[in-house]
């Protein structure tokens, strides 16, 4: 047993004291408190809070600390907010950016709407929930905070269709989209099913009236169209695709981006996805969509041209951008782009937006350690950073997405 002070809380969400010269990382700690901490290495475990910091609250969920999400439901509002924002300016500031960010846009706990469950069978029977901290069990959920009601009423009906799956030894992966015409539910590692497994699994997707359910990439039984309403439109989204965790976080982002591109006669969205911020930018601009996912092209193109002309033309193109990244040549037409990449960022592709003629760049992320990479280059190429604005996408989490604009 040893005791420590925490010095303050690191960017994963531990509380992190000083011992011994050592750095000692402690789960559930603030900053400021006193702890008689157990285990050994650089990973403790608070035994007891022997000074508790002003900072502490209750938390949300009964779950907390066995759960393996939504590890800062003990930290106060205010203070949760500074450390978020700080989550932003500390990778940005290592690479020479200190402009003042936005303030932290929150919403509503229960917002969202697509979430990634496990599920395995124990002696206890089916297990559906999250992954339990630091351990492969699975925390067997009947109420989640965090997601929309319309999921957490649907939990029992997810559990019983699940328990028709066949599962091995690893958990299977089961991703819920809420859409508008019921759960998308889409289920990874399962076995290979038989015959009067598939019947088995069709006949409760119609009784639970989900929209679609896929397993192992083939689609099983579509009762409804999953439909997701973007702009004057809906798109149907591929099986697991990646879409916004949160409507009203997708709705802001993409007001932001579409109203600072809204001068642009033409545009480029890298990494567009299915579409969440082309077909919004198509309301005023010409839009040059590039995305490595055929499925989710195929998504975009569709509900672009249900549009019956009501937006300005989408043109496509599959096309892996980390091996492949859109010229500086390519985009001579484009007077403006987004780019959302993945967690790697996008150098490449931030090199040659740099040698581009483009006067105005909205750069989206969810990893603002590559998103400092990718604005450094932009900066260094004439670029001003007209604001950062941070969003509290994944509440609870060391997760947070940033919208930078930037123009020369």
């Amino acid at each position: 047993m040893t005791e420590v002070k925490i010095d303050f809380v690191g960017h994963k969400g531990d509380g992190v004291a000083h011992s011994g010269g050592h750095a000692l990382y402690v789960p559930f700690a603030l900053e400021g408190e006193t702890l008689a901490v157990e285990g050994s290495g650089p990973r403790r475990e608070i035994s007891k809070i022997i000074e508790t910091s002003a900072q502490r609250i209750d938390p949300v969920c009964k779950h907390f600390g066995t759960c393996g999400g939504c590890q800062m439901q003990h930290m106060s509002h205010a203070a949760y907010e500074t450390w978020k924002l700080s989550l932003v300016s500390e990778p940005l500031a290592k690479v020479g950016i200190t402009q003042e960010l936005d303030g932290l846009i929150s919403f509503d706990i229960a917002s969202r709407r697509k979430c990634v469950f496990n599920a395995q069978r124990t002696g206890e029977g089916l297990q559906l929930g999250f992954s339990e901290r630091a351990s492969n069990e699975i925390v067997s959920l009947d109420n989640c905070p965090v997601l929309i009601p319309e999921i957490n009423v649907q939990l029992d009906a997810l559990k019983d269709l699940v328990a028709s799956v066949p599962i091995s030894k690893t958990p299977v992966r089961v991703s819920v989209l809420h859409t508008e015409n019921g759960l998308d539910v889409a289920i990874e590692d399962a076995k290979p099913l038989s015959s009067a497994e598939r019947q088995v699994l069709i006949k409760k997707t119609i009784a639970h009236k989900f929209a679609r359910l896929a397993c192992n990439q083939e689609v099983l039984i579509k009762t409804a169209e999953p439909q997701i309403a973007i702009a004057r439109t809906f798109v149907s989204p591929p099986p697991a695709a990646f879409v916004q965790a949160l409507k009203p976080a997708e709705d802001i982002m993409s007001d932001i981006v579409s109203e600072f591109l809204k001068g642009c006669k033409q545009v480029a969205d890298l990494y567009c996805g299915i579409g969440t911020f082309a077909l919004r930018l198509a309301e005023n601009s010409m839009v040059y969509a590039v995305e490595e996912s055929e499925a989710a092209l195929d998504s975009l193109t569709q509900a672009w041209r249900q549009t019956g002309g009501k937006l300005k033309q989408i043109k496509t193109e599959k096309r892996n951008l980390e091996r492949r990244p859109v010229t500086f040549g390519e985009l001579k037409k484009m007077q403006g782009l987004v780019f959302d990449p993945p967690r790697a960022g996008a150098e490449l592709q931030a090199r040659q937006i740099a040698k581009s003629r483009v006067a105005k760049v909205a750069a989206v992320s969810c990893n603002p350690t590559t998103l400092g990479t990718d604005l450094e280059i932009l900066i260094s190429a004439g670029f001003e950073i007209k604001r950062i604005i941070p969003i509290d996408q994944f509440k609870y989490t060391p997760h947070v997405e940033v919208v930078v604009l930037l123009e020369r």
